[in-house]
């Protein structure tokens, strides 16, 4: 799966109350992403602007509504976002705890792996350190 937007689960469109200032977030459902990857201008209605969840880019602040097929469609931003794979039903809240516990895994596998290339340095070192005191006993 491409980590881009429309494949996201904080890819959502927002709305304000006129009366009352009120903000209306909803995730986009699973029609509403199939239809962004074919005509990303009719993705939503008129009163709803498109942005990320997580705040990384909201085209109601921004403007860029003429840039919205490469914001969702085209952009990778694996390394520049928040990405987290689209669940359908899940509430937002629940996909931030999920999707900070896999960025938190994948930290701990980083450094469990440099441990582990430290140890097998180490070992490397004893075991050359070792053959070389036995080489020069004899």
């Amino acid at each position: 799966m491409n980590t881009i937007c429309r494949h996201c689960h904080f890819l959502s469109k927002e709305r304000r109350e006129e009366n009352t200032g009120r903000v209306l977030v909803f995730s986009l459902n699973k029609q509403e992403r199939e239809k962004a990857a074919l005509s990303p201008h009719e993705v939503v209605a008129n009163y709803y602007s498109l942005n990320c969840h997580m705040g990384v880019w909201d085209e109601g602040v921004s403007g860029s509504i003429d840039e919205r097929n490469t914001v969702i469609n085209l952009t990778p931003r694996a390394s520049s976002c928040f990405f987290f794979p689209y669940h359908p039903a899940m509430l937002f809240d629940a996909a931030r705890e999920l999707q900070k516990r896999a960025d938190e895994n994948m930290q701990m596998k980083r450094s469990n792996r440099h441990t582990l290339i430290g140890l097998w340095v180490a070992a490397g070192a004893l075991a050359f350190s070792a053959l070389v005191e036995i080489l020069k006993n004899f």
